[in-house]
């Protein structure tokens, strides 16, 4: 049977602490990515929502069939 080599618990315990900061060093750049892609997503809803809007208000006025310069002014 094949020993393993000796490793000391020092450079045991010096492999695990840095392991540990690593992986706390990722999580914190997946927490702040996770922010990041929060926010856009709130941002992409809204502008849904603002366009869903728009598109009601165009229906709404193209039913009643409004000038040019009416439609114009909205949009702008």
């Amino acid at each position: 049977m094949a020993r393993r080599p000796s490793v000391s618990l020092v450079d045991r315990e010096e492999a695990l602490l840095a392991s540990q900061r690593e992986v706390l060093t990722e999580v914190t750049r997946l927490r702040k990515e996770e922010e990041y892609l929060d926010l856009k997503v709130r941002q992409a809803r809204e502008q849904v929502r603002y366009y869903e809007q728009l598109l009601a208000l165009l229906r709404r006025d193209w039913g009643k069939n409004p000038g040019l310069s009416d439609l114009v002014r909205r949009l702008g």
